[in-house]
């Protein structure tokens, strides 16, 4: 295997139909996050990011995105915006994780979302989890009925508070997409507003984090697309959800409602349209992403594995990575989290 590093913007043509090809031949990277347009997006936000091209005998047969950070440390496309990463290559092609790294010219790579099923970087990975899935491919009234069977009582609960709420406030409107930048700015209010609220880090304060996002729905390819979709009351917005999308799967990405509505799941009303209307927009899978919240447990219906850990060589920035680690995990595990957590909310993120 050689691998060959360049800019993310410099992948000439064929090499993009070839990383598009790969990644609609093989259904576990159909995730918006493989598309090479979320590369491209997040290397428009951000000037660290590089692509390195897997090579046999002077062909591609395999694309891997990432970050390089400081010390030879490197993280993956969209870092703390990444639902999903690792190697786009077909499934029986053959490569090795720290030849990969090394490649890269990298000491360490941290993933949090890698794919379960790529076996290469199964023996660095700390911790494993699901991202949750409603799968759709039989129809929504065949994937209602399922729910119904497991979770009836719930989802009664939440179509009387969606009554209450149209009874109680006015007529409700459901939008697929809307390409208003404003309602995106609604959105980023809202969910900053949450953060603030719940004591974690507001992401969006990151320049690169919003310039992210704001590609993210104003692209509207037949690849990749974002998918800004609103619930309104009586002409009144009360619950954005915004997702991308990717041929058949739209992966579920930020989502905030108006804190005014909170007591009648505006959040969830919106995410059930959202299903109700996938099938109409092409959408056989709705990603859920990770994190075993009840909304979640209620409406999935498929699950796929994911791993989180590192690939390290032997090196000073491997040994530092190990320490701020081992620093987390123990701050996490005393009573001073909460208080660290609004400590941090003021402080500059890293990149």
């Amino acid at each position: 295997m050689i691998v060959r590093v360049v800019s993310a913007t410099s992948l000439s043509s064929d090499e993009l139909g070839c990383w598009s090809e790969i990644q609609r031949s093989v259904p576990s990277l159909a995730s918006p996050f493989f598309s090479p347009a979320f590369t491209s997006i997040v290397s428009a936000a951000r000037d660290d990011v590089q692509v390195a091209i897997l090579e046999d005998a002077g062909h591609a047969f395999g694309f891997f995105p990432f970050q390089r950070g400081p010390f030879g440390s490197g993280q993956p496309v969209g870092s703390i915006l990444s639902d999903y990463h690792g190697v786009l290559a077909l499934d029986d092609a053959r490569w090795d994780a720290k030849e990969l790294i090394r490649g890269c010219g990298l000491k360490t790579w941290e993933f949090h979302h890698v794919v379960g099923s790529q076996a290469p970087f199964a023996r660095f990975a700390r911790d494993r989890f699901d991202s949750l899935q409603i799968e759709l491919s039989d129809g929504y009234e065949a994937y209602m009925q399922g729910v119904q069977a497991t979770h009836g009582q719930s989802i009664s609960r939440l179509r009387r508070k969606t009554r209450k709420l149209e009874r109680e406030h006015g007529a409700l409107r459901f939008t697929y997409h809307t390409d208003d930048p404003a309602a995106l700015e609604t959105l980023f209010r809202w969910k900053s507003d949450q953060y603030l609220k719940t004591g974690a880090v507001d992401i969006l304060r990151q320049h690169w984090v919003r310039e992210v996002l704001r590609r993210s729905h104003s692209t509207q390819t037949d690849r990749f697309a974002g998918v800004l979709s609103f619930v309104h009351v009586d002409g009144r917005p009360v619950a954005a959800h915004l997702g991308i999308r990717s041929g058949h799967v739209c992966h579920s990405w930020f989502q905030a409602y108006d804190p005014e509505f909170a007591p009648y799941s505006p959040g969830l009303t919106l995410l059930l349209r959202l299903v109700e209307h996938a099938p109409e927009a092409n959408i056989t899978t709705i990603d859920l992403g990770g994190g075993g919240y009840d909304f979640k447990r209620m409406l999935t219906n498929r699950a796929v594995a994911l791993a989180a850990g590192s690939v390290e060589l032997a090196s000073f920035a491997a040994g530092a990575a190990r320490v701020r680690r081992s620093a987390r995990s123990l701050v996490r595990g005393t009573s001073m989290a909460p208080r660290l957590r609004r400590l941090l909310r003021g402080l500059p993120r890293r990149r």
